[in-house]
């Protein structure tokens, strides 16, 4: 890559053409001179773009699936939220009269936000039950 005038740092480590093309200023001729002949442009676009995107992609899966995980965390029925550090009044007041008995189910509630959701997951994760 760099004997092509690519500006690549040489750490010494093995990527497939897919991982190099998401490196700026690497071009598909460049991994592969061959490989678009007789494929739409289009399709060669598209391939560039996921390349380019796919450590993002990838991180935001991972996300999606600890959030998941997270949203089977049972809450105790007995859960004081006006002791949940960071819970604003209206968040407390919306929550103590919902009474969710899961994270999903205290995501579910109107007018809960994602800081509130946090608040409570990291009060659960310390508090013993």
């Amino acid at each position: 890559m760099a004997d092509q005038g690519v500006a690549i740092g040489r750490d010494g480590a093995r990527r497939t053409a897919f991982d190099w093309l998401r490196f700026e200023g690497v071009k598909l001729a460049h991994v592969a001179p061959d490989a678009a002949t007789g494929i739409p442009t289009a399709v060669v676009d598209e391939v560039l773009e996921d390349a380019r995107y796919a450590p993002y992609i990838e991180r935001q899966a991972q996300e999606v699936a600890r959030l998941r995980a997270d949203e089977a965390i049972r809450l105790p029925e007995d859960l004081a939220y006006d002791r949940v550090p960071g819970l604003s009044n209206e968040m407390i007041d919306r929550l103590s009269a919902a009474r969710p008995t899961s994270l999903a189910a205290a995501a579910r509630v109107r007018g809960i936000t994602p800081a509130a959701l946090s608040a409570v997951l990291l009060y659960t994760k310390r508090v013993p039950a």
